[in-house]
């Protein structure tokens, strides 16, 4: 299955999908999608958002994203992403999510995207090992 197409095809067409357009129904169907497929289609994604956060080791990617939607802000993002701020938040996650695909299907793409998180990683002051 081609998944950069279909979660194209879901970004411009929500309703056809059973969802209603909300950041938090983007990432449930993404988070389903991934376990649908033994948790290995997004294997990498957040790795590839930390370092761009530069923060954030502890989170998951759909707070990652919305770190990076709204960097101004010190809470309540997912307030945002549920308001004013959702369509930046949505394209935000496709623009990253495509993005990813890609990087992901270079040769060793997903080598490549461990490699700079692991890089960053030992970088950290409070990282051991």
């Amino acid at each position: 299955m081609d998944y950069r197409k279909l979660f194209g095809e879901i970004r411009r067409y929500p309703g056809l999908h059973g969802l209603d357009g909300s950041y938090h129904d983007y990432c449930t169907f993404l988070l389903g999608v991934d376990t649908g497929n033994g948790g290995q289609l997004l294997t990498g994604f957040r790795e590839s958002l930390v370092p761009r956060v530069g923060d954030g080791d502890n989170l998951t990617w759909p707070a990652l994203v919305l770190h990076l939607a709204f960097p101004d802000r010190t809470e309540g993002w997912r307030d945002e992403a549920a308001g004013a701020g959702r369509d930046t938040a949505n394209d935000l996650l496709f623009s990253l999510l495509d993005e990813f695909f890609e990087k992901q299907a270079q040769p060793r793409g997903t080598a490549a995207i461990f490699d700079e998180y692991l890089t960053w990683l030992k970088a950290q002051p409070w990282h051991r090992g």
